[in-house]
């Protein structure tokens, strides 16, 4: 049983307890936290278990383990719990996760901008594009490019894939950025894929189909008007093969634009059908000019495919492709 005369101990005690534990808090992340327990989290909450953690940076089990009880003593908290043969991240640790994964991304950023502003990386880059690829994709990777690499020049240009290839056939581009995998163009030809999105059928709000419930079947694809890729580029040679598969031919007189202002404009007015990334549908859908139809989206189209020669890479283009595909990986993240 307490008497008043034992109440001031106790809460002196408490807040004792509490003083402890912010200053050690404080000490923790002025002066204890280490890059590496970061890594070691990071990993530690992707694999979830000690021995594939160890594995992973290539030592023992109970160095791992030595690490994680240096980072739960000088915070005063666990970060972790066992569960079976798994460790689990307590609310603590998962914090220190989300936070340390940004950190360390922020960290090989600044890493390759130092590495690549070291290295001194000059000369010109010349890069094509189809205009479906999203802009905000080029613009990004322009920019971590030419900060990467103030002393290099850049040179861009947007036209169909199979003129981009030609292009780079006649060694006047080095990296082509396409919808289409094209096989057996030429032997020095390498290509990746970056990401992928779907191609999604859109159609103007003001067009028969455009109402938020109108119903839509492949059928009603017969009878419309198209905004298509140029005639012979793999991009129409792959819509009109799907359409096909869903017996819908390309019979009335069509658009052929490789102008994406162009085909927008003309789809605001109500008058056709035709294909978008759905990044880009979805930015007109918002501001209630288009609606994506409900069919199937295109998916062969979806991919953003790097081409390069092999033969005539440069450090510039090098560095330009690993902005890409830095670029691209962001794109995808706020999608």
């Amino acid at each position: 049983m307490f008497d008043g005369s034992t109440v001031p101990a106790i809460v002196f005690t408490v807040l004792s307890a509490m003083t402890m534990t912010d200053n050690s808090i404080e000490r923790f992340f002025r002066s204890g936290l280490k890059l590496g327990h970061l890594r070691i989290l990071v990993t530690l909450g992707e694999l979830r278990q000690v021995t594939r953690v160890a594995a992973a940076f290539h030592v023992t089990q109970p160095a791992i383990s030595k690490q994680i009880a240096e980072i739960e003593e000088a915070l005063g908290a666990p970060v972790v719990r066992r569960v079976g043969n798994a460790v689990e991240l307590t609310g603590i640790g998962r914090v220190l996760v989300e936070r340390g994964r940004e950190i360390l991304r922020q960290i090989e950023l600044a890493r390759r901008d130092v590495s690549a502003l070291t290295a001194g990386t000059a000369g010109h880059v010349r890069f094509g594009a189809v205009v479906t690829i999203p802009q905000p994709l080029i613009a990004h990777a322009v920019e971590l490019f030419t900060r990467r690499a103030p002393n290099a020049s850049f040179s861009f240009v947007e036209a169909t894939l199979d003129r981009l290839l030609k292009m780079m056939d006649e060694g006047n581009l080095d990296l082509a950025l396409g919808r289409n995998r094209v096989a057996g163009h030429m032997p020095e030809m390498r290509h990746e894929s970056l990401h992928h999105e779907p191609f999604v059928f859109v159609v103007g709000t003001r067009h028969p189909l455009g109402g938020p419930d109108a119903a839509v079947s492949w059928g009603d694809l017969q009878t419309v008007r198209w905004i298509t890729p140029m005639r012979g580029s793999p991009a129409f040679t792959t819509m009109a093969e799907i359409l096909a598969e869903h017996g819908v031919t390309l019979q009335r007189p069509v658009i052929e634009s490789s102008s994406l202002a162009l085909n927008l404009s003309l789809l605001r007015g109500g008058e056709f059908v035709s294909i978008l990334p759905l990044s880009l549908a979805r930015r007109y859908v918002q501001r209630g000019t288009m609606r994506v139809l409900p069919l199937p989206p295109l998916a062969p189209l979806g991919e953003a495919i790097l081409y390069w020669r092999e033969d005539t890479t440069t450090p510039a283009a090098q560095l330009f492709a690993a902005c890409l595909r830095e670029s691209s990986a962001e794109l995808i993240d706020a999608n």
